[in-house]
């Protein structure tokens, strides 16, 4: 306990998602861990060599891996005795995978290759590969490759991409304006299949029926 207090210790203090996995690496704190690995949380899991991480994975901020669970501390007092031990399961993240930002991996679970957890998750079964999977529990939501495609069909010039997690003033006025234009343009779709004419004053726009 105390060498994994001293380890998240450590962890919290480099700032780098791919040192800390580094890091966590160099001193094998987990099972097993491939390349191109990229942690965002800051606290080492109860019972780390219970998991597993492959190649070219991205875990987002407060994420959980539970590996085990208490309830034998309650059932034992029950039955008057020790008869239930621990329960204990091991993860595994295969290649290619990404866990959205304050997801919760139980124990006995693979996540397969080419998979995606939406953030906020609770998976509680195996992820298929391919998949994106999301919500509480977790369940398929879309698949790896309809994804990629719609992040292939670029959201804003290439060259205004953000640089060294810094986002410019031209970048965030076009995100911005792409956002309110889609909202305009649902709010007509919907005025015209209710033919009917809306005008929408945070928009300035008048909706026509036609």
């Amino acid at each position: 306990m105390i060498k994994r207090v001293y380890q998240t210790i450590i962890i919290n203090l480099i700032p780098s998602a791919h040192k800390r996995a580094s890091y966590l690496r160099k001193h094998e704190v987990f099972a097993s861990m491939g390349d191109n690995v990229s942690l965002q949380f800051r606290k080492i899991p109860l019972y780390p060599k219970l998991i597993k991480f492959h190649n070219n994975i991205t875990v987002a901020s407060n994420v959980l891996f539970v590996t085990h669970e208490a309830t034998h501390i309650i059932m034992n007092r029950v039955l008057g005795e020790h008869l239930i031990d621990e329960y204990i399961g091991c993860i595994e993240v295969e290649d290619n995978c990404f866990i959205g930002a304050n997801s919760i991996i139980l124990p006995n679970v693979r996540i397969g290759p080419n998979a995606i957890v939406a953030a906020g998750s609770l998976v509680n079964i195996d992820v298929p590969a391919g998949e994106i999977w999301g919500g509480v529990p977790a369940r398929c939501i879309g698949t790896f490759n309809d994804l990629l495609k719609k992040r292939e069909a670029r959201e804003y010039p290439s060259e205004l991409s953000p640089r060294n997690q810094e986002l410019s003033l031209e970048l965030a006025e076009f995100m911005w304006n792409k956002f309110d234009d889609k909202r305009k343009n649902d709010l007509c779709k919907q005025a015209r299949s209710e033919n009917k004419a809306v005008y929408a004053p945070e928009y300035g726009k008048n909706c026509p029926t036609k």
